[in-house]
């Protein structure tokens, strides 16, 4: 990191200088920015991006009511962004620095954490090191190791240098057996590993019904609104073409959310190749009748909740290997999936009884977009079969929390 350190150093203040959105964030990763000392005893969490950021509500609340005061580093901005919205000033915002000692000591310094958590799957050799120096209890919650991150971490040389390091986690928390399972196949230690199962199943959603209303009043009268959540580069092409093919282009409002905000004007040149004229969710005086791009970030939760079906987007990517379904599932709507769900296995396997499987082909797709809507009364039925299964796998959070607590 030292030796690496100066060229880091004059990227991040080449892109701070062209890019006012990141500059905060690297002031905090470059040691220049720390969090504020508090006298209260903190504990200190650790969740990446905007997922981690809302799975670990529960678990944050819980302590902050047992008199805690929480400090929570994110990575990216969007989680930065997702962590503002969500929690008031009981809870300390910040960005994780870079992964080098003398920064990770000063921020445990401050900090003084009773216990250091960190959500899913982040390792942070330096972090993890001085953390077990300071003989602070050290927890991985929400553990998963999903597709990408199995065959990263099966490395001989990641596996080598990471093993001593993994031995330094005070418990490890697995989401599901599957998990513990590529957790012992990277060299992470079976005694220290349970399965709490997996915190998404624990959100509670909250819904402002003036934002919610104002959602309703752009989508026009007696149209069926098709919901593309968090999709990626080539997928909007196929889902748009499966919904031409399906012969009610007319009568359907989209709604795509793509994972990257910024590609609304590309995904608009997309649309153009199949008649759609989708407006920008930011202008709002171009909204059109076949649809909209959603381009800014927490809005996903609301067009679930208003929509009549939703297509989860990284699930026809083999690049991506899926995303959440449970938010769409929350609000009891049928979901259509993809055939690559490796990152969320166990959520697929537990909920593949109760939604649309699909694959790459188009045809396939259109004829189960053309029954959901020829048939919704079947369709729903399944969104709300699936959300009774949600129902039945709640408790990670408390799981979680006991552990930690009885430790």
């Amino acid at each position: 990191m030292i030796i690496i350190y100066p060229f880091i150093l004059s990227i991040f203040l080449i892109s701070s200088i062209f890019n006012k959105s990141v500059r905060m964030g690297h002031f905090y990763r470059l040691g220049f920015k720390y969090p504020p000392k508090i006298s209260n005893r903190s504990i200190w969490i650790h969740a990446a991006s905007v997922g981690e950021v809302v799975v670990v509500k529960e678990v944050i609340e819980n302590f902050i009511s047992v008199g805690y005061s929480i400090y929570l580093s994110t990575t990216t901005s969007t989680g930065h962004e997702m962590a503002s919205k969500m929690y008031d000033d009981n809870v300390i915002i910040f960005y994780n620095s870079l992964d080098a000692s003398i920064f990770v000591r000063r921020l445990i310094k401050i900090i003084s954490p009773k216990y250091m958590i960190i959500v899913e799957i982040e390792i942070w050799p330096s972090l993890i090191y001085e953390i077990q120096k300071k003989d602070i209890p050290l927890y991985l919650i929400n553990g998963r190791i999903g597709f990408k991150e199995l065959k990263g971490y099966e490395n001989p040389i990641a596996k080598a240098f990471l093993k001593n390091y993994y031995k330094l986690y005070t418990k490890i928390l697995a989401q599901s057996e599957i998990d513990k399972k590529n957790m012992i196949t990277i060299g992470m230690p079976t005694n220290l590993i349970t399965v709490t199962g997996n915190l998404k199943y624990d959100i509670e959603y909250k819904i402002l019904k003036e934002k919610y209303d104002i959602i309703n009043n752009i989508i026009p009268k007696d149209k069926y609104i098709i919901v593309i959540g968090s999709s990626h580069e080539n997928e909007e092409e196929l889902f748009l073409q499966a919904i031409s093919d399906a012969n009610i282009k007319d009568k359907v409002y989209v709604v795509i959310v793509p994972r990257n905000i910024t590609r609304g004007k590309d995904i608009q040149n997309i649309a153009k190749k199949y008649n759609y004229n989708l407006s920008l969710y930011t202008h709002k005086d171009e909204i059109t009748e076949d649809g909209i791009i959603i381009d800014i970030i927490g809005e996903l939760l609301y067009w679930y909740k208003s929509s009549d079906i939703v297509i989860m987007g990284g699930s026809f990517s083999k690049n991506i290997q899926g995303h959440n379904i449970l938010e769409a599932i929350y609000f009891k709507k049928p979901v259509i999936v993809g055939s690559y769900m490796s990152n969320f296995q166990e959520m697929f396997t537990y909920m593949k009884e109760s939604v649309f499987t699909s694959d790459d082909d188009i045809k396939k797709l259109s004829k189960i977009i053309n029954n959901c809507y020829n048939d919704r009364k079947s369709s729903k039925a399944l969104g709300i079969k699936a959300n009774k299964l949600l129902s039945q796998n709640k408790g990670a959070s408390m799981r979680t929390i006991d552990i930690i607590k009885s430790l």
